[in-house]
């Protein structure tokens, strides 16, 4: 099929769902993709994250191939050694509190889990935050924060209420009535916003003094994103619940839930899936940590990504039209002062791929295998790029 027939068949058949780019990938190695034409394409994107350790990583691709001639599905109600695997490496490189593990196949799995979890052990309200972005399936929704991806499917889950991230004096409201508070460190669904050190001190104190639970979602932030393990790492914060997905088993579907097991805990058959735990995606899920540690993509993370904000800063007091630059590791931001899908598709022309937040918010996910000269190439296209807007053009977008 050629890129016509493709899109064509794509665009009639798939559920109108998404924000297409007129591009065809056929296939990506490292931090480069490469569209059916042959066109090459730096991609700061990474599949929205997903891409942690890099297109088509080698040893992930060895542990899927080797794994799928050998058993391919695997129920939960039998052991397996690929799970096995999985379950001692997630608990060597997560808080050791959390010491029980639900296997699932996608982030918003995880947090329906969470959410069906704290609804167990409590039925006070769920405070979750201004901003946040959780999921689309109807428990998650309902604890994300953007009207416009909810207003058709009301009602959804009462019981959840909304308090403004970042504000210390909003944290006033988790008290006795509370049960869970689901928190993103670093909420990138809205621009890769942040908080205080503070507001998160005075976060876990409320949670503490309550009793409630805390569920901090990592499924974008989290395994090495943001130059740390775990973004809540920055802050001190000890999760009762963590939920993680996204890069976990480097581009196959997957989802976990870890948590305390003193909890009241699932009972037999209360929630269970098909799929999740499966041997091909764990046997990618272990490879893919052992890359993650094998490599220290977790210290490239902060130190490629120190440099990529540098760079980006000094872009920014060259071109009026950057509002902001901020990130953390390899989770970065640049605002604008007017939309930026020109410079969405002007980028791809020259060969780079960025994800946006919005209508005014470039956001780069790379994977962590960055190098320092795919972030001065980077910078190389956002400079030629810059100069056409600088001079007035997002202004007419």
């Amino acid at each position: 099929m050629n890129s016509e027939e493709i899109i064509h068949f794509e665009d009639t058949l798939l559920s109108p769902v998404y924000q297409k780019f007129p591009i065809v990938l056929e296939k990506g190695s490292g931090c480069y993709v490469w569209d059916l034409d042959g066109k090459k394409y730096l991609d700061l994107m990474g599949g929205y994250g997903v891409s942690l350790v890099g297109h088509s990583n080698d040893k992930v691709v060895e542990a899927i191939y080797n794994q799928a001639t050998k058993l391919t599905s695997c129920h939960g109600s039998f052991y397996n050694e690929q799970r096995s695997k999985t379950v001692q490496k997630l608990h060597k490189i997560t808080p050791k509190h959390l010491d029980n593990i639900y296997l699932c196949n996608s982030g918003t799995e995880a947090i329906e889990a969470a959410l069906k979890l704290c609804k167990k052990n409590s039925t006070n309200k769920i405070i979750s935050m201004s901003g946040s972005y959780h999921g689309k399936t109807i428990g998650s929704l309902s604890l994300t924060w953007n009207p416009k991806y909810k207003k058709s499917f009301k009602p959804l889950l009462d019981n959840i209420e909304f308090i403004t991230f970042g504000s210390i004096e909003s944290l006033d409201q988790i008290d006795e009535n509370t049960g869970s508070v689901f928190l993103e460190v670093i909420q990138g669904e809205s621009g890769v916003k942040f908080a205080s050190n503070e507001y998160f001190i005075k976060l876990q104190e409320q949670c503490n003094k309550n009793n409630v639970l805390l569920v901090i979602d990592e499924i974008q932030t989290g395994l090495g994103r943001t130059g740390k393990m775990w973004a809540h790492e920055h802050y001190g914060l000890k999760p009762d619940i963590l939920c993680i997905g996204k890069g976990l088993a480097g581009g196959l579907p997957v989802g976990a839930m870890l948590y305390r097991s003193d909890l009241s805990n699932f009972s037999l058959g209360e929630h269970t899936t098909t799929f999740g735990g499966n041997p091909l995606t764990s046997a990618a899920t272990n490879a893919t940590i052992d890359y993650l540690l094998n490599e220290n993509l977790v210290d490239n993370a902060e130190k490629i990504g120190e440099i990529f904000l540098n760079g980006l800063s000094d872009l920014m007091s060259k071109y009026d039209f950057i509002r902001d630059v901020r990130g953390l590791g390899l989770m970065i931001a640049i605002e604008s002062r007017f939309p930026i899908k020109d410079i969405l598709y002007d980028a791809l022309n020259h060969g780079l791929i960025m994800l946006y937040s919005g209508r005014n918010i470039l956001r780069l996910l790379p994977p962590l295998i960055l190098t320092e000269n795919e972030v001065k190439e980077s910078l190389e296209i956002l400079s030629t790029i810059f100069q056409n807007y600088d001079r007035g053009k997002l202004s007419n977008g």
